[in-house]
């Protein structure tokens, strides 16, 4: 299957891996539509990305929001081939102390809103006699030390890969294939705005219990990696994947 001309839907595309992502897509020769919160910095990516990007801000756990976003790209492009659905948050507490609203939040945007965009995209795909779905998990539910204080993240994100499990028995005879695409540490960014002394805690108790590290990847080629779940012929879809860095960092891996 080649991906060109073909339409995808990628969210939290208004930069770091759902940016490339979707640039790598446009490369391709696909038509993208580039969905988040942020309507400045979608309008930015697709500028970046150029030629007929179309960026469309939303609340992507709210039903109604994603059915009307979803009318507008086929009513645009024609129809819709697939979706990459990479948006998520994440917040390292302890499970005692976790604040509502980030647990609310993580919920929301880690596992509701790809389940609604996967119940809203599978018509759209049907009537196109097929299409592609890939789900962006993280190595936190495979990897015990990833990090620290991240239960929430992990458990919505082991939430989202079981999901994905089901929903490929049950769109398979449609030729829709469920990709759950996992990577490792990516220098994106991640991290970002956390409180600092909850961050401090969980870095300090990450490093005793002896962290796991292998380096960092460059958010570029990851991006590459997940648009490339679409290069594959038709009848074909990669089901698991997990992509992770090669090396070591002395200084962490040593505990200083």
């Amino acid at each position: 299957m080649s991906v060109s001309g073909k339409t995808v839907i990628v969210t939290g595309a208004a930069r770091n891996m759902g940016f490339h992502t979707a640039a790598a897509l446009a490369r391709r020769g696909a038509r993208v539509s580039l969905w988040g919160r942020d309507a400045e910095g979608l309008a930015a990516a697709a500028a970046s990305i150029g030629g007929d990007a179309m960026p469309i801000a939303l609340d992507i756990a709210d039903a109604g929001q994603i059915g009307e976003a979803m009318e507008k790209v086929a009513g645009h492009f024609g129809g819709i081939d697939g979706i990459v659905n990479n948006a998520g948050v994440a917040y390292p507490n302890t499970v005692e102390n976790l604040d509502l609203d980030q647990l609310n939040e993580q919920i929301r945007i880690n596992f509701l809103a790809p389940i609604l965009t996967c119940r809203a995209v599978i018509p759209y795909l049907r009537a196109r006699g097929g299409g592609r779905i890939v789900n962006v998990s993280s190595a936190t539910v495979h990897r015990d030390g990833a990090f620290s204080f991240l239960s929430i993240y992990g458990a919505t994100k082991a939430g989202l890969e079981r999901f994905a499990d089901e929903l490929r028995h049950e769109v398979q005879k449609d030729d829709i294939g469920v990709t759950t695409f996992i990577p490792g540490d990516t220098a994106t960014g991640f991290g970002q705005g956390w409180d600092e002394a909850v961050a401090g805690a969980a870095y300090t108790e990450w490093l005793e219990r002896g962290p796991y590290w292998n380096g960092m990847m460059e958010v570029e080629a990851v991006g590459e990696q997940i648009a490339h779940c679409f290069d594959l012929p038709d009848k074909a879809a990669f089901e698991f994947v997990m992509m992770r860095p090669v090396g070591r960092h002395p200084k962490v891996m040593e505990g200083g």
